[in-house]
């Protein structure tokens, strides 16, 4: 049974910025079912519409499949002793037996991989967990106005929003988890710490986990003798030179095909460059000397035809179309929900991010991605328990999660070989509500002829000194 309450809201929608790239061989030397449990939903409907609530939002050979699946979590880096038959993890959550957990998010958990797993922990455990499904780009602002109003829910999902974010958190020790448990990344319990205090929480393991990746269409590569962004791999000439030439590739097939779609933040969180530093809970100016580097590469691929402008984001759906040879985004693209869930799964490759050049390796990017309890929740310790039970992938099958046993390894292989401490972030989409530097402004240097770069950026130092200063101003009140 599914409860909805509509309500109306004029909300404004942030604006989200993507970049798209339009792109010889063989020679890689030349350069779960259950009964039912109701779960209550509440829909917060803005303008008329669901406001972007949506079914998800993050086949092919992998790279060094090393890691094997056979449909269980085989590969996984599994919390040792901390499934979800481990007992002492929930002692004393039998005192919140009758009670209400309220999850907000935008992914209907009917629709995804959680919902069995919500149902489950409900039956279990006696909780209901209610589902508040608004809108992603109105999240935290409908969440502050719901605090302000006496009337907060009680778990909050951090995806990519730090650190505006912090406006509905309160320190994660509401939750009276026992952070000490080898369950949790104590990365992202350190990445999210200001004044001794940790605000998120994630899993080692955790399914929803996400990283910056390379998927490439096999069929058009194959079919036309262009070597793979794999196979470049593993002759270990994967690089950014390579990624541009299977791009030039693509493209000189002719006027129908593009390149590639590149997400701007994940390349630059491959070379570990970002306009925003964030260590030890405050931010700094990032610019430097690979920032402007990877900058320029953009430009190159922009004034060579590779890179389409930031208003034609569309390109990463029409990968799905066989037109579009490569895709650099995140590894939601594995997930049968994902950004290719009408494509058929024989033609998706995928492989690790490119290295800068021979001297500069590629680093694990991603999402800045975490679960916190909200400021003025109710039941925030049943919250933990809830958080405990959801974020452990041993309470997942993750065989029907992705779209093919060799995807299901690589996205354990990529996401669970570094803990948050480990990867680079941008921190763009979480800034721009307390900065007002838009995702644009910081990407046109991208678009300028390669010569420019160097000064468009420089032009750029006072804005983000300014913005350093309000973001650091910001964590400082919220956090206070």
């Amino acid at each position: 049974m599914k409860k909805m309450i509509l309500k109306a809201s004029c909300l404004c929608l942030a604006a989200l910025m993507t970049f798209s790239l339009v792109g010889c061989k063989k020679s890689v030397s030349g350069n779960s079912s259950s009964d039912d449990v109701e779960i209550e939903y509440v829909y917060e409907y803005v303008n008329g519409s669901s406001g972007s609530a949506e079914s998800g939002t993050s086949s092919g050979t992998s790279s060094d499949s090393s890691v094997t699946s056979s449909g269980s979590n085989q590969g996984t880096s599994k919390p040792s002793g901390t499934s979800s038959g481990s007992d002492s993890a929930y002692a004393g959550i039998e005192k919140y037996n009758g009670t209400t957990v309220r999850y907000v998010t935008w992914k209907d958990p009917a629709l995804n991989e959680d919902g069995p797993v919500v149902k489950a922990f409900e039956k279990k455990y006696g909780i209901k967990v209610q589902v508040d499904l608004i809108g992603q780009d109105v999240y935290a602002s409908t969440i502050t106005g719901w605090i302000a109003s006496g009337n907060s829910p009680d778990v909050y999902f951090c995806n990519e929003d730090f650190p505006y974010c912090l406006s509905c958190l309160q320190p994660i020790d509401a939750a009276q988890l026992n952070l000490n448990d080898s369950i949790w990344d104590q990365g992202m319990l350190e990445v999210s710490k200001i004044n001794g205090k940790s605000y998120l929480v994630n899993t080692v393991g955790n399914i929803w986990n996400e990283a910056d990746m390379v998927f490439y269409n096999k069929k058009l590569l194959n079919d036309n003798n262009i070597t793979t962004p794999e196979e470049y791999y593993k002759a270990g000439k994967w690089n950014f030179d390579a990624l541009k030439k299977v791009m030039t590739d693509v493209k000189g097939l002719g006027s129908g095909y593009v390149g590639g779609y590149i997400d701007f933040e994940s390349l630059s969180n491959s070379t570990g460059s970002s306009y925003y530093k964030w260590n030890n809970g405050k931010f700094s100016n990032g610019i430097d000397t690979m920032l402007n580097n990877v900058t320029r590469f953009m430009a190159e691929c922009y004034k060579e035809g590779l890179v389409r402008g930031y208003d034609n984001f569309d390109y990463r759906d029409q990968f799905t179309k066989g037109t579009v040879g490569i895709a650099i985004t995140n590894a939601f693209g594995l997930k049968k929900t994902g950004y290719w869930k009408d494509m058929n799964t024989d033609n998706i490759g995928f492989t690790f991010m490119p290295d800068y050049d021979d001297t500069h390796k590629a680093k694990l990017g991603g999402i800045y991605r975490g679960w916190g309890i909200i400021k003025g929740s109710k039941n925030p310790v049943a919250a933990g328990y809830f958080l405990r039970y959801y974020l452990d992938v041993n309470n997942y099958n993750t065989k029907d999660s992705f779209i093919s046993s060799e995807a299901e390894s690589f996205f354990f292989k990529l996401t669970n070989g570094l803990d948050s401490t480990s990867k680079a972030y941008t921190f763009i989409v979480g800034c721009v509500p307390i900065t007002a530097t838009t995702r644009r402004t910081l990407a046109l240097p991208t678009m300028k002829d390669p010569a420019q770069v160097a000064t468009s950026i420089s032009e750029l130092q006072n804005t983000i000194n300014s913005d350093v200063s309000k973001l650091n101003s910001f964590i400082s009140k919220q956090t206070g």
